[in-house]
């Protein structure tokens, strides 16, 4: 032991930080419980300096204190570290005349120590944290037994406040369960363990249906049925389990590695097939759970990638799934690319269109053609919309690439009429587009600016979006179509495709989708189904376009049916603006017949 301070054993001292970051988390909140334990000290001692002292890494600080300004010390200054080793309370009698301490600069400077006396603030498992310390300015002789005996009482009422406040700060109120901050330290000692141990995670439901329950049953229902679940979970798996409440509608636990898995998951999924019962109303359940193996100390974020798996093996309906590496890789680029976006859509650079011809039939000419987004990503290099867009869609941002997109297809058709190529172009529309009136607001606004025909433009949108809010999104297409704007509807023949409901709708043109378009040339009921289509659409007034037209003899077999245009490689893969130009200037498309 020297001035600076005892040496410890270097897993003494590791396990010994783990305590001081949980029980003593490092702020400059105050507490009233510890600011009247310092007081009651400072009183029943008499002396003008009290301190609670926290010992950590490399300084010593104060959460609580009485007669010194300082919050904290370098940790080679302080006398409360030299009890951290033999965990005896340290009394100092005169520091001047002490070979420990008379030349250390608390002596010889501010504060002036003369006596000091602290007792250690053990932990139940006999870890150090600091002391609890009193210190005067003059020499003292050695305090009675009885005070010696009340400085240790007040160290533990220090270190039960500290764990009161540490079971404020892991229990869940709704619940009375452990939180996730309890379990993350625990999956912290378990990893430090040498033992193997399995982290589940249990996801009961989705945050939107929770939502849903609040909205239209109240929080107080929400809660009891979380209460209910508890009690459910808790029955399932083996008594001696801690039962943690992680999120609002999950829930965890840790075993060891060698109790089985998949029996277990299949137990807690068959008892989760059954509605819980709240208030005598049934609510069934959306059980997903996901599992991850905890095997080594490597700090790892391990709550994240079990929720991962619990969420995945909800979403897709596969009860439960072990952690897979490449789907928490695939999550991360997801998010990489949604806090990209945001970026991309103020960016000059970032994002671009090609243009997809349709071709009319049975003459070949070019009369329109699809604008689709493509995304340059800085890092990433290019992205797809079938990656991107199915993510901005899950967020207000897919309003912003719409506006994009509106914008750019504006000014290429602007460009292309000053060039006296007249060409629609046709974009594409979510729900979310027309969920309101601003979006075809802003296409009567640049109309207006550009001077531009309606009829240069062209909305595509899927049956789907039809079934969320059918009466706000007809009355939208239909100002569009009161425009002159062109309207027709994607991929049809894989959704609703009622014929009746069909001719309510405000549209001029069906597109064909390509999986039915792939297999005509080898699978005779797709070809009876897409010639029905064909007839029925073109009787009913509406233009048929077939995309994923790939060979001459698709192309020719729905030109002998009557289909109006078609799109797909045959003709051309998408092309820039400037490319689509140049292959118009050389006559577009020419069969090989």
């Amino acid at each position: 032991m020297d001035a600076k301070g005892p040496v410890l054993d270097l897993d003494y001292e590791a396990i010994r930080l783990g305590r001081v970051a949980e029980l003593c988390p490092h702020d400059d909140q105050t507490d009233d419980v510890f600011e009247k334990i310092i007081a009651m000290t400072s009183e029943y001692f008499n002396v003008p300096i009290a301190l609670i002292s926290i010992v950590g890494e490399h300084e010593q600080w104060f959460r609580a204190r009485i007669g010194i300004d300082e919050k904290s010390t370098p940790r080679d200054v302080s006398f409360c570290a030299h009890s951290l080793l033999d965990k005896e309370p340290l009394e100092i009698l005169d520091a001047r005349t002490d070979e420990r301490f008379k030349d250390n600069p608390m002596v010889a400077g501010p504060p002036y120590i003369r006596y000091y006396a602290g007792a250690p603030l053990l932990t139940d498992d006999g870890f150090s944290l600091g002391s609890l310390c009193i210190i005067d300015t003059l020499p003292r002789v050695a305090m009675n037994s009885r005070d010696a005996r009340m400085l240790v009482h007040l160290s533990e009422l220090v270190i039960m406040r500290a764990m009161g406040l540490r079971s404020r700060n892991y229990i869940d109120q709704p619940t009375g369960l452990f939180n996730r901050l309890r379990l993350e330290e625990d999956i912290r000692q378990v990893s430090n363990s040498g033992t193997a141990h399995n982290l589940y995670a249990v996801d009961v439901i989705s945050p939107k249906f929770l939502n849903d329950v609040v909205k239209a049953l109240g929080y107080s229902f929400s809660q009891n049925l979380m209460l209910n679940v508890k009690a459910r979970l808790r029955s399932l798996i083996p008594k001696q389990c801690i039962l943690y409440k992680i999120s609002p509608t999950r829930f965890g636990f840790l075993l060891n590695a060698e109790d089985p898995i998949e029996s277990l998951c299949m137990k807690i999924l068959s008892s989760f097939d059954e509605p819980v019962d709240c208030q005598g109303i049934p609510i069934l359940m959306q059980t997903g759970i996901g599992v991850l193996h905890i095997g080594d100390p490597k700090e790892r974020d391990w709550l994240r990638l079990v929720v991962g798996a619990a969420d995945d093996a909800r979403v897709r309906n596969l009860g439960w799934a072990l952690y897979q590496p490449e789907l928490d890789a695939a999550q991360k680029r997801a998010f990489v690319l949604l806090s990209s976006l945001s970026e991309a859509v103020r960016s000059t650079n970032q994002f671009n269109l090609v243009f997809h011809p349709k071709i009319n039939l049975p003459d070949y000419s070019c009369a329109s053609a699809e604008a689709l987004i493509r995304w340059d990503h800085p890092t990433l290099g290019p992205i797809g919309p079938a990656e991107f867009i199915p993510l901005a869609e899950k967020t207000a941002l897919m309003r912003s690439i719409t506006f994009w997109v509106l914008d750019a297809v504006t000014a290429q058709a602007k460009e292309w009429k000053n060039k006296g190529i007249r060409l629609r172009i046709a974009m594409n529309v979510t729900v979310g587009d027309l969920e309101n009136s601003k979006f075809v607001d802003r296409i009567v606004e640049l109309i207006d600016e550009s001077e531009l025909d309606p009829k240069a433009l062209e909305l595509e949108f899927t049956e789907s979006i039809l079934m969320t809010d059918p009466k706000t999104v007809l009355a939208q297409l239909e100002r569009a179509r009161g425009l002159g704007i062109e309207v027709s509807i994607d991929d049809f023949g894989t959704g609703y495709s009622n014929w009746s409901y069909l001719r309510q709708l405000p549209v001029n043109t069906v597109k064909l989708d390509q999986s039915l378009i792939n297999n005509l040339s080898t699978n005779e009921k797709d070809k009876r189904l897409v010639k029905t289509l064909i007839e029925l659409a073109k009787g009913l007034g509406y233009r048929v376009v077939a995309e994923g037209v790939e060979t001459e003899k698709t192309l020719s077999l729905i030109s002998r049916w009557g289909c109006t245009e078609a799109q797909g490689y045959l003709i051309t893969k998408p092309l820039s603006a400037a490319l689509l130009t140049e292959w118009l200037e050389q006559g577009g498309f020419r069969p090989a017949l």
